[in-house]
């Protein structure tokens, strides 16, 4: 990302946005461009590792600090954090730089926005990647996270998304912010801590609790991976704003915004990549297997690679070599004549 220029604006809404771009002097393919889209508790640097195999495409590339983190504003109201709000703060970034269609391509949670820009942008959208997200249709009613991981337990074997409920809670916040070395041993430690911790509701409650440490995996060994993120979380209230995207969910604010969307938009229209991690327990590879769920879009494909969940980090040029591949193989290279 060393060639990309940061950009720094205030948005329709007020709020301070850190972008990076690739410069349009380096585009030389006449198609949509490229909006990568970080996850918790990243930023807009995770994809810089994955960057260089997709500069191949020729294609414009844009890069947010999203709502909450780094060089973007940090609200600490969920009300922010609404996902028609975000979908547009987002096409405020692509109509300052007069990009009219793109791909969003998103880790995580970005995977989760990736799709609602999709919802209120659709003709926007030739198509959308995204990776280590059990994604599901637009807010129509109410949800009630505890009973959908309780649901998903007798599906998978544990209650997938079942954190989410006290990563949404005022605790949670004080925790993460109280023991920062401990969160990235969560996070990142040896024989897949994320399974004791991501994969219990209140397995990250009770690892924090006891400040627990591990080694880091092997991937994480890099000083630059190590500087980078112990910087970060030991920073004061850093946890403070990201925490709300588990509120705005979990809360059902994004309901208001959704609940009269389209019909249609409830199947996804346009080819969807999604990408899994072998061992990742906030979203296990078999999720895109169910019927119910390969039902919601129109041109799925799915595919997995061995490794944890951080695939930006661990995996960056396998991510990268499976979404140009898609690219290529779905026509998402080129504009529409």
């Amino acid at each position: 990302m060393d060639s990309f220029i940061r950009h720094e604006f205030i948005n329709s809404r007020a709020l301070q946005y850190t972008y990076y771009a690739s410069p349009p002097a380096n585009a030389t393919a006449n198609g949509p461009a490229l909006l990568l889209l970080h996850g918790f508790p990243d930023q807009a640097t995770v994809w810089s590792a994955v960057v260089p195999f997709l500069l191949q495409l020729g294609l414009r590339i844009l890069i947010p600090d999203l709502l909450g983190y780094e060089g973007t504003s940090k609200p600490w109201a969920p009300q922010f954090f609404n996902s028609k709000a975000m979908a547009d703060d987002l096409a405020d970034i692509l109509s300052r730089e007069n990009i009219a269609t793109v791909i969003p391509i998103g880790h995580d949670w970005g995977s989760f926005l990736a799709h609602r820009y999709y919802l209120f942008h659709p003709e926007h959208v030739p198509g959308i990647a995204i990776s280590t997200l059990p994604l599901s249709g637009p807010f129509r009613t109410p949800i009630n996270m505890s009973q959908i991981a309780a649901d998903r337990e007798q599906k998978y074997g544990y209650p997938v998304g079942g954190y989410y409920t006290w990563f949404a809670s005022p605790e949670a916040a004080q925790l993460f912010n109280g023991h920062p070395e401990s969160f990235f041993s969560a996070a990142y430690g040896k024989d897949n801590a994320m399974n004791e911790t991501f994969g219990q509701p209140l397995g990250m409650r009770d690892w924090l609790l006891s400040d627990k440490r591990r080694e880091p995996q092997s991937w994480v060994s890099d000083p630059a991976i190590l500087e980078s993120a112990t910087a970060r979380f030991s920073q004061s209230g850093v946890f403070n704003s990201p925490m709300m995207w588990y509120r705005a969910y979990v809360e059902n604010v994004h309901l208001e915004a959704e609940k009269d969307l389209p019909a249609e938009l409830d199947r996804v229209a346009v080819p969807l990549l999604h990408i899994a991690a072998s061992e990742d327990p906030t979203c296990p590879p078999e999720y895109y297997d169910d019927p119910e769920v390969r039902a919601l879009f129109a041109d799925l494909t799915a595919e997995t690679l061995e490794a944890t969940h951080f695939l930006p980090h661990q995996k960056p040029q396998e991510f990268a070599d499976i979404v140009v591949r898609w690219l290529e193989a779905k026509n998402l290279t080129a504009k529409a004549a």
